[in-house]
């Protein structure tokens, strides 16, 4: 699970770098995808996951989740994806203080 973030938290020259993960998948080299996660509540859930991308068209008030992160908390799926009155904020990912 993980989520994109605004495009306007992000450096214009962050490159996209290979992980260590065991899905081999790249990370945006930028300072708000090292050690940052976004906990979301809603609906009585909370979710905390890493954020990995930018979401260029994302105000800074909204997050993009992957599909597994946003079912987790809205099970049903919501209305086109959306998950409206969601509390957001930016943390340290826990574990990395």
């Amino acid at each position: 699970m993980s989520a994109a973030a605004s495009g306007s938290l992000f450096d214009s020259s962050a490159q996209w770098i290979p992980s260590c993960l065991s899905d081999q998948r790249v990370l945006l080299n930028d300072k708000i995808c090292i050690n940052k996660c976004v906990k979301i509540t809603y609906n009585g859930k909370t979710l905390t996951v890493p954020i990995t991308n930018k979401c260029p068209e994302c105000p800074k008030g909204h997050v993009d989740l992957s599909q597994e992160a946003f079912l987790w908390l809205e099970p049903k799926g919501g209305v086109v994806g959306i998950a409206r009155n969601a509390v957001i904020t930016y943390i340290t990912c826990p574990g990395q203080e």
